[in-house]
């Protein structure tokens, strides 16, 4: 199969990698912006769950941390109910003066058959843009204000 390009999304966040790492792995901060999960740990190796309602439909997402390195790097295997494979996900964190450029790359669609890749990394592409530039950041900036 042809390689699917993974997406690539960037904001940079006005405030510290400190402040953005919180929100990207306490158990409370994903609760406020993102999506609650009941069986978080925040452990390297740990799968939890998370129940997101959209549009009337509940959403299971089935997350495994596969590597953190503090305040600069998450890594996690991704599956939403619905999807037809694991994708990975990796925010990589890096300090800009007193913001944080966050990079988030979606990869792993090669895996999956081609018309369910490109359907699943369409559905992605726009969903990452809206977590964030619509949740994460705004989060992030009027939590932790600089």
């Amino acid at each position: 199969m042809d390689m699917i390009k993974p997406i690539i999304k960037e904001v940079v966040i006005n405030a510290h990698a400190s402040k953005v790492w919180a929100a990207l792995t306490e158990k409370e901060q994903l609760a406020k912006w993102f999506h609650a999960s009941d069986d978080y740990t925040g452990e390297t190796g740990k799968t939890f769950h998370m129940d997101a309602l959209h549009e009337g439909k509940n959403y299971l997402h089935t997350l495994t941390i596969t590597e953190q390195i503090p305040e600069q790097k998450l890594s996690l295997d991704w599956h939403i109910n619905g999807d037809v494979g694991v994708t990975h996900v990796t925010y990589l964190l890096e300090p800009q003066g007193e913001s944080t450029k966050v990079t988030v790359t979606h990869s792993g669609f090669e895996n999956y058959e081609r018309a369910a890749a490109e359907d699943n990394r369409s559905g992605y592409d726009a969903g990452w843009e809206h977590v964030l530039f619509s949740l994460l950041k705004p989060y992030v900036e009027s939590t932790f204000k600089i």
